[in-house]
């Protein structure tokens, strides 16, 4: 099996076969000189990170890639933290306990409510 061709286990979240879509060789064909279109759309963006925000990035990028045994761009990995941030917040909004439900007044309730006590 080559590198760029996925694991098949079982059902993939849509997310997840979107990122394994990119990785995937194209066929070649005849088309026109210049680069082919990507298989899934994206956008560059623009952000200013702090030194240790960049670190902290390097960290996880550097964390899935020894995971998935291959290199995966800063892009990647931010996409990943987002979707990760996503359901820990749908856990925290859906959650029994009604106090928990409540909407955080700072950045600090919200990291305590989402990720718990450092």
């Amino acid at each position: 099996m080559s590198p760029t061709q996925p694991v098949e286990s079982g059902p993939k979240s849509a997310w997840v076969q979107l990122y394994e879509a990119r990785r995937m060789a194209m066929e070649l064909s005849a088309r026109a000189p210049g680069r082919p279109p990507a298989p899934v759309p994206r956008h560059k963006v623009g952000m200013t990170l702090s030194q240790g925000e960049i670190a902290e990035l390097e960290v996880w990028q550097d964390r899935f890639s020894a995971l998935l045994h291959r290199k995966v761009s800063i892009g990647e990995s931010v996409g990943l933290l987002a979707r990760i941030c996503s359901t820990r917040y749908a856990n925290f909004a859906s959650s029994s306990n009604p106090a928990s439900r409540q909407t955080p007044e700072s950045l600090a309730e919200l990291v305590e409510k989402m990720v718990g006590q450092e």
